[in-house]
């Protein structure tokens, strides 16, 4: 708890940083993520001013976080949650411009009510998140141990005549077996055979695997963060056209993690996979890759319309793909952090 603790207070502290850069007074809290975050679990709100951190949760979890909660150097002041409280604690402090999450009209419109601060969507939770600290690094470094376990089931289980279903209920036990909080992506991972392995999110069905190409979509969620990893699964004697793609795809991927540096463009990056699917007569369908953290799907985005500029400490997916409606899909994918002077490759498996 008490590296946790410390891992709060810095976050509070750049959180702090990055308001006072934007000239907002105060930040207000609530999705779970960003709660997570910043105060340690994902239930409550959260206010945060220069001077000030307040959490308002209900009594229950008080008593149950209470080793968080009431521990020495914990940054927020925890309060019980009551109908109108955070409203009331927003006029007491005088607010005036204050920030708040992307939050849907109905949210939105239910905080406003008779407030008299002006209300700022900020962004600020979700961009400090994009850099992820030592000690988030060695929580997706643990997460992604668990998601090799169940890519390694994988290649075990996986071979002419096994039903789908029955070869993801073998591979998400391993993956629960060894730690995962949840299923992969908690609705489970993505398994299609055949034909079905064009479609980008298929799902296993009750059909049984033929010889072909098979892809596998998996990873894990350990203390709040996910993995997430891909590899397409040769079973039997791969055709000519399906060597050929596989062998491109699973190259392009390599290459295209070689081509990763700090200050790059996450366009570049895009672009460059597009280019080589396109040249070599295929369509990309999706984005090269996105982050990863305690969202499965975080910034940066490494698609066309990208903004983001790769930084030292982030974590992202690089997945290239190459789909053929009728016929079959190929698609490799790995979890890379990037540092100053080079990249890591958290999911590399020693065979694929």
């Amino acid at each position: 708890m008490g590296n946790l603790r410390s891992e709060i207070r810095n976050r509070a502290d750049k959180l702090r940083n990055d308001m006072e850069r934007q000239n907002l007074d105060a930040i207000l809290i609530s999705i779970p993520e960003n709660l997570l975050y910043l105060t340690g679990r994902d239930s409550g709100q959260a206010l945060i001013t220069e001077e000030n951190a307040i959490l308002w949760v209900k009594d229950l979890y008080r008593k149950i976080h209470k080793d968080l909660y009431l521990g020495k150097g914990y940054p927020f002041d925890v309060r019980n949650y009551k109908k109108e409280i955070v409203k009331k604690q927003i006029k007491k402090l005088k607010i005036k411009n204050l920030g708040i999450e992307n939050l849907s009209v109905k949210n939105y419109n239910k905080l406003r009510g008779d407030l008299k601060s002006n209300l700022i969507i900020s962004d600020i939770p979700e961009k400090r998140r994009m850099i992820k600290s030592g000690y988030e690094i060695d929580l997706i470094k643990k997460s992604a141990g668990i998601a090799k376990r169940g890519m390694r089931k994988a290649y075990n289980v996986l071979h002419d005549g096994v039903i789908e279903q029955d070869a993801v209920a073998e591979i998400e036990s391993e993956i629960r077996r060894n730690g995962s909080e949840t299923p992969p992506f908690k609705e489970g991972m993505l398994l299609a055979s055949g034909r079905n392995s064009a479609d980008v999110h298929a799902r296993a069905s009750m059909k049984k695997i033929e010889n072909g190409v098979v892809v596998v979509d998996l990873g894990a969620r350990y203390s709040g963060y996910y993995s997430d990893m891909t590899r397409t699964i040769p079973v039997g004697r791969l055709n000519p056209l399906q060597k050929k793609i596989f062998e491109f795809v699973r190259n392009l991927e390599m290459e295209t993690i070689d081509l990763l540096e700090t200050g790059i463009k996450a366009t570049e990056v895009h672009n460059f996979v597009e280019k080589r699917i396109r040249k070599a007569g295929y369509r990309f369908y999706h984005s090269t890759g996105h982050g990863i953290g305690l969202n499965i799907h975080e910034i940066p985005n490494l698609g066309s319309e990208s903004e983001d500029i790769l930084r030292a400490g982030m974590v992202f997916t690089i997945e290239p793909g190459i789909y053929i409606p009728d016929k079959f899909g190929v698609r490799f994918e790995d979890m890379v952090l990037l540092k100053k002077n080079k990249t890591e490759i958290l999911t590399e498996l020693k065979y694929q």
